[in-house]
């Protein structure tokens, strides 16, 4: 019996891998009788054939598309799972009584995937009914949840349906896609329309929305704000700190469609509410949104001023010799894009620029930190990438060729998948003789090794180069880890842990970062709080926030790092998700979702 369940589970594995294969293989041949370059639908169709997503079928020899047709619960569950690059679950038993595994096994696998993540839930008690049509109601969540749309940065934004109130429960949906370029609604964008089915041209045209900015809509500008704002209400005043310092209407960094505005060094402005990386400002008699990181208080420019009358500026080389800029721990929804104030052109743009994430970086004549500088760069300045050698990275910028140390540049890949061919060093905690946190037999080592494992398998199959600090369960030193991390030149160490305390109602993820000096620090916080939003979100635990302590393993390194503690071992409802294998896999998915971020942004 045991045989026959591993057979049946090999087999549905093959069975799916081979079909996606096969679909890459044949996406660039594949053309549709019923689908002409007239239709309105026809590049975003494309697209999704070109990504793998749509195949169509065969009706007489001829393979068809079917535009007109209503999409299906199921089609759509499928649709968006091989869209966000997830994999579909190898299904033994269906959850529901209208699938038949045997029958259809592929589907449901979708299916499960799909339910597992949100995006669906059933349709009646015990069945999903995948042969249903998908209404536009039910498309605004899926698409919301199925590419992280920031949901709850435009719930309260007003849109131009008459047909939805405030009070539908869907709202913030609709308002998600509308703000995000999806939709525009029907009926000259005056009604959304909720209840009408959604055609597979439709849905297709939504899903490459969705996907890629290429396909996206042209935001509107009166979603700018809701209300003007009010004097009273003001709790602050910051000063921009760098020169085409991006105003946008939403707190999101996704398409450049919500960019109101542009401000240099110096302009003043007022804060009505620390969003943690977005400050909400007012802009032109109406609220917008500003990328903190980019701005500066009084105090902190007159402690920088201080600075620069008491002690000559050297060129940041390491750790020690670098003064540390304050920022905040914050346990923020939206991360913003690093890349909100470009300086300096980039002509011919590079498969890979690199991101200076430090002020007053030297570009080198050689990979020798004492060799002659060729020039200064202030941090955020995007630098073309030659070549990358170990530690070093050659790069060009307005005109001079030289070499940058490469922990201090984000690099970021202008083709690839966001993650390609970055060196990402992963820590499970613990192993070995160090059993790290214990419930009974329940011990930290095994979990954190379960889950590295799998980020591991999710940022190779994207094309990082990852390597992990063990993989089996050994025990190397903490110092063994730091220096296996500077050995393989990694740009990046995430270590995973779990938490323990006595009091057995403590729950919940938290994130640290260094308190130490340390150049990289804001990048450190970057990635910090990614990976714990998604955490958080995806796994419905209690958010602890982003916090700061000297862990050994990343005090020592100067390349973004982090430490995850995932939930607590001793507290029933932490516990229940650490040893479940559908958590185990979100908080792997959740960590994986925050490093390509971090590098997408």
């Amino acid at each position: 019996m045991h045989f026959k369940k591993i057979s049946l589970l090999f087999i549905i594995f093959m069975i799916s891998f081979f079909t996606n294969q096969q679909s890459k293989a044949q996406a660039a041949t594949i053309s549709f009788t019923d689908v002409t370059s007239k239709n309105p639908a026809y590049g975003e169709i494309m697209y999704l054939v070109n990504s793998g997503v749509l195949e169509g079928s065969f009706e007489n020899g001829k393979r068809v598309f079917k535009p007109t047709e209503q999409v299906t619960r199921g089609q759509a569950a499928k649709m968006v799972i091989v869209a966000t690059g997830k994999t579909p679950l190898v299904v033994e038993k269906s959850s529901f009584t209208d699938i038949d595994v045997k029958k259809n096994a592929a589907l449901s696998g979708y299916v499960e995937r799909a339910v597992q993540l949100g995006y669906f839930s059933e349709y009646s008690p015990g069945k999903f009914e995948p042969k249903i049509p998908l209404t536009r109601t039910e498309m605004s969540k899926v698409l919301s949840l199925a590419f992280d749309l920031n949901v709850e940065q435009t719930a309260d934004l007003t849109i131009p349906f008459t047909d939805i109130s405030k009070s539908n429960p869907y709202y913030k949906y609709i308002s998600a896609i509308y703000y995000n370029g999806i939709t525009s609604g029907t009926h000259n964008s005056t009604k959304y329309s909720a209840n009408e089915p959604v055609t597979r041209a439709q849905f297709s045209s939504f899903v490459a929305r969705a996907a890629s900015d290429t396909y996206r809509l042209k935001l509107p500008v009166q979603g700018v704000s809701i209300t003007n704002p009010e004097p009273a209400k003001i709790i602050g005043k910051v000063f921009v700190a760098v020169d085409g310092l991006n105003i946008r209407s939403t707190a999101t960094s996704t398409n450049a469609s919500n960019i109101v505005g542009k401000e240099n060094t110096g302009k003043e402005l007022s804060v009505y509410e620390d969003q943690g990386f977005w400050l909400k400002i007012a802009y032109n008699g109406k609220t917008a949104f500003v990328a903190k990181e980019f701005t500066k208080t009084a105090e902190q420019l007159e402690q920088e001023q201080a600075k620069e009358n008491s002690t000559p500026q050297e060129t940041p080389n390491t750790e020690e010799n670098v003064a540390p800029e304050e920022t905040p721990n914050t346990d923020e929804n939206t991360t913003p894009n690093s890349d909100e104030s470009s300086k300096g052109p980039i002509d011919e743009q590079s498969a890979t620029v690199g991101i200076a994430t430090i002020n007053d970086l030297t570009i080198r004549e050689n990979k020798d930190a004492n060799s002659k500088s060729l020039a200064k760069i202030s941090r955020g300045t995007v630098v073309n990438v030659q070549s990358i050698d170990g530690a070093w990275v050659k790069v060009s910028h307005n005109g001079v060729s030289g070499f940058i140390e490469k922990r201090f540049i984000r690099l970021k890949n202008t083709e690839e998948s966001a993650v390609a061919n970055r060196i990402i060093v992963l820590d499970a905690g613990h192993g070995g003789k160090d059993v790290g946190a214990v419930n009974g037999s329940t011990t930290e080592k095994a979990i954190v090794l379960k889950v590295t494992t799998l980020v591991k398998e999710k940022l190779a199959a994207d094309g990082a180069i990852v390597q992990m600090t063990r993989m089996d369960d050994t025990y190397p030193s903490l110092d063994e880890r730091i220096q296996f991390a500077k050995s393989k030149y990694g740009e990046m160490f995430v270590s995973i842990h779990v938490n323990s305390a006595e009091n057995k109602a403590a729950s919940g993820t938290e994130t640290y970062y260094s308190v130490s000096s340390n150049v990289n620090e804001k990048e450190d916080q970057v990635l910090a709080t990614n990976i714990n939003n998604y955490i958080v979100k995806n796994a419905s635990m209690k958010d602890r926030g982003v916090k700061r302590a000297d862990f050994k393993v990343i005090k020592g390194l100067t390349i973004p790092a982090v430490l995850v503690e995932l939930g607590f071992i001793k507290n029933d409802q932490d516990h229940a998700k650490l040893i479940d294998d559908k958590y185990v896999e979100i908080f792997a998915d959740s960590i994986y979702q925050g490093i390509v971020d971090y590098y997408a942004r």
